[in-house]
């Protein structure tokens, strides 16, 4: 009983610290692509460790937001479409020109990814630290 009790503290404790780090690595590329200090983002589809946290400066307007985060382009309000697109979904990034990239876990690490030709589309410059995302 003692070991199942540890290893779910432990469990708690690694989520936390994942979620926490997603938290952070999303409003570091918000800042990247929109220049602004807190960018108001929009966040549409499956993305449950981001809806309720205070961390995220969340607007429920896609019209007032500065970037999008998805899971899915289905159901993305029109007003979406003139927004700054990312995605929590590799495949999701890899099917549409509109997702200009994407953070997902893969075997447990973070994985960043964004594509040169929407960047520029878009009319974004990352900065040196975010060069080795590019492809």
């Amino acid at each position: 009983m003692k070991k199942l009790l540890i290893t779910l503290i432990v469990s708690v404790v690694l989520l936390a610290n994942d979620t926490q780090l997603a938290i952070k690595i999303y409003n570091s590329i918000a800042h990247e692509c929109t220049k602004k200090v807190e960018a108001k983002i929009y966040l549409h589809g499956d993305l449950d460790i981001l809806y309720n946290n205070k961390s995220i400066n969340r607007t429920y307007d896609c019209a007032d937001a500065d970037f999008v985060i998805t899971s899915t382009l289905l159901g993305l309000p029109s007003e979406c479409n003139s927004k700054i697109i990312f995605s929590n979904k590799y495949r999701l990034f890899k099917q549409s020109n509109r997702v200009v990239g994407a953070f997902f876990w893969q075997k447990g690490r973070p994985n960043i990814i964004f594509d040169r030709e929407r960047l520029q589309k878009s009319g974004i410059e990352l900065s040196d630290n975010f060069q080795k995302y590019i492809e």
